[in-house]
């Protein structure tokens, strides 16, 4: 599994969209024309050239003399910050055709492509790429509200949430559940509210082991950002 993430600073919004809308595919260009905020913007336009980006990387390494000897590419967990200058300046296109999935998910039409997904908030967005089904969440503080601890969690993580030690705790257990719950349901293509969803997922704040035995979880921290992704562990 591999994750990509940008931002883009406040300053450099105008600079950036300068170049970028000069570079996103036509259907891309035509929805973020659409859109009136400027964040919103930015985080449609990185999402494209960042998503282009991890699967140029994935298409070399597929096709790197190694892997075509062994067949496979590499699976290890790779997190990789890249800035919004070099994502602009040797932009390639997209090197696959990206249709509507299960419930609208985004994928990839072609055999043998890569599995991916898509998150920001604010001016951060951040791709998962993997051999097999992936999800990934990125969320900033927030506020906890019961109305969706009650509709996204089953009970003992609920608890686990509500006794935290201080506000501050009890936000970043809301972050570090809420993230997996969505990565999980965008890794299967459910929406946000699905019954799909297990409803145990900690073990007293420990992944349970129910996810562990199936699934390869990551967390990352980046800056007041918590991103969780998610993919099917190999069978083999």
């Amino acid at each position: 599994m591999k994750i990509y993430i940008t931002e883009v600073e406040n300053a450099d919004f105008k600079e950036f969209l300068d170049l970028a809308l000069h570079l996103v595919s036509l259907d891309r260009l035509s929805k973020i024309n659409e859109l009136k905020n400027e964040v919103d913007k930015v985080s449609s336009a990185s999402a494209e050239l960042l998503l282009s980006f991890a699967a140029e990387e994935y298409l070399f390494e597929k096709t790197s003399l190694d892997n075509l000897i062994s067949g496979k590419t590499s699976e290890g967990v790779t997190f990789r910050p890249v800035s919004w200058r070099k994502l602009t300046g040797g932009y390639l296109g997209l090197p696959y055709t990206v249709v509507e999935g299960k419930n609208g998910k985004p994928e990839f039409k072609e055999e043998g492509a890569p599995f991916f997904n898509i998150s920001h908030t604010d001016n951060v967005t951040v791709v998962a790429l993997s051999d097999r089904p992936v999800g990934i969440d990125i969320e900033g503080k927030r506020g906890v509200e019961k109305y969706t601890m009650d509709r996204a969690f089953g009970s003992e993580d609920a608890a686990w949430i509500d006794t935290a030690g201080s506000a501050e705790e009890r936000n970043d257990r809301f972050l570090k559940a809420w993230t997996l719950r969505e990565a999980y349901l965008k890794m299967t293509g459910e929406k946000l509210f699905s019954e799909k969803a297990p409803k145990k997922m900690f073990d007293n704040g420990d992944i349970s082991e129910d996810i562990k035995s199936g699934y390869n979880v990551v967390e990352e921290r980046y800056d007041k950002y918590v991103i969780t992704a998610i993919n099917k562990k190999d069978p083999g």
